[in-house]
């Protein structure tokens, strides 16, 4: 029975894969649909998922995101080089690696210096490392707060420094700046009505107004991504309208959507699926014959 639980759990791993919008953020404020073109690569030991876009050349787009290996069941923050006309993977180098897991590579720009604050949720704590360039690789500098945080995203859109992130994902984190401890204090706790709390990427404007991507997890995790507004109600506090809701185009991948990031007009996504998708959906039609669920 153990061996067949373990290529049970072989057979029907996880797989994500990275794709970039055609026509940016536009495209994904204005469009019913996207166009996506998908990262292309020839790792099969491997997936890439949470990207945040670095930067943007005439023939290059270079993204950080979460390398995770099937062989080590864990995340490593890599930085993937990308061909903008053909979307091929050009190189891919290891920038920051930890003995705890590490996804979701927020990043942050001031004057001309660029850090990284990636997710590492069983380290307990949210840690900033400054970008040193491709051999450099991420150096850390400090700790930002002293909690567990799940996809933690940093923004100055709201007069002061935030920080949000999630323990549920139905319960969004609100923390303000402390510049004299140099730490992020939990400013208050906003309830959501379903599962759409956690953060999906950073804080963006568009034609003036301020929206959030979130990550839907209602009925799993990750299964589409919601654009909201931001607004401020009566009493001042922040409230999030949702807008519309993006789900996976891919071909074959098509159980979730749950990053959306932009730079430089070039917009990004990541999606999920099964490694082996038409087994797994042999395995779960057998279970709803034998269990009826």
């Amino acid at each position: 029975m153990k061996n067949v639980r373990k290529l049970y759990d072989k057979i029907t791993r996880d797989r994500w894969e990275i794709g970039f919008v055609e026509g940016g953020l536009p495209s994904v404020m204005e469009n019913s649909r996207l166009c996506i073109h998908w990262l292309r690569h020839n790792y099969k030991d491997r997936w890439f998922a949470d990207p945040f876009i670095l930067d943007v050349t005439g023939s290059e787009i270079y993204v950080l995101a979460e390398e995770y290996r099937y062989v080590t069941a864990k995340g490593r923050i890599a930085l993937l080089i990308v061909d903008k006309s053909t979307f091929e993977l050009k190189t891919m180098d290891i920038v920051l690696e930890l003995e705890t897991h590490l996804s979701f590579p927020a990043i942050w720009r001031e004057n001309g210096r660029v850090f990284v604050y990636p997710e590492s949720w069983h380290s307990g704590e949210l840690s900033l490392y400054e970008y040193k360039g491709r051999y450099g690789g991420l150096v850390f500098k400090k700790v930002l707060c002293n909690e567990s945080m799940a996809d933690a995203v940093m923004t100055d859109l709201f007069g002061k420094r935030k920080l949000f992130s999630v323990w549920e994902n139905d319960k969004l984190r609100v923390y303000d700046f402390n510049p004299t401890m140099g730490l992020f204090d939990l400013s208050y706790v906003k309830p959501f009505g379903k599962a759409t709390a956690r953060c999906a990427g950073d804080f963006f404007k568009y034609k003036g107004k301020v929206y959030r991507p979130a990550q839907v997890c209602v009925e799993r995790y990750g299964e589409a991504v919601e654009i909201q507004e931001v607004v401020w109600d009566d009493e001042g506090n922040l409230c999030f309208v949702p807008l519309k809701t993006l789900y996976s185009t891919h071909p074959s991948l098509k159980t979730g959507m749950h990053t959306l990031n932009s730079f430089k007009g070039m917009a990004v996504v990541d999606v999920h699926g099964w490694r082996h998708p038409f087994t797994v959906k042999s395995f779960k039609a057998l279970k709803k014959c034998f269990y009826g669920t």
